[in-house]
């Protein structure tokens, strides 16, 4: 059986570049939005659906973080 300890590090570290991808999609996102007035529809469409999928990663990352915390417990 698999340790907890390191399921929770390989959740945490999976979730933790996620979010480090969906922010820079966003960003990337919202700074072509800002240097094309004219076609900013679909970037700013993009860019709240990255920082949507950000928050979703830092909550998983959360859960990593408390498997993690909860079998140093045990």
């Amino acid at each position: 059986m698999t340790n907890r300890s390191a399921v929770g590090g390989f959740v945490l570290a999976l979730a933790a570049v996620a979010a480090i991808i969906f922010v820079g999609v966003a960003v990337h996102e919202l700074a072509y939005a800002s240097n094309h007035p004219y076609a900013y529809g679909p970037a700013k469409v993009i860019a709240s659906a990255a920082a949507g999928g950000a928050a979703f990663a830092i909550a998983v990352a959360l859960i990593g973080w408390a498997l993690t915390r909860d079998a140093r417990r045990q």
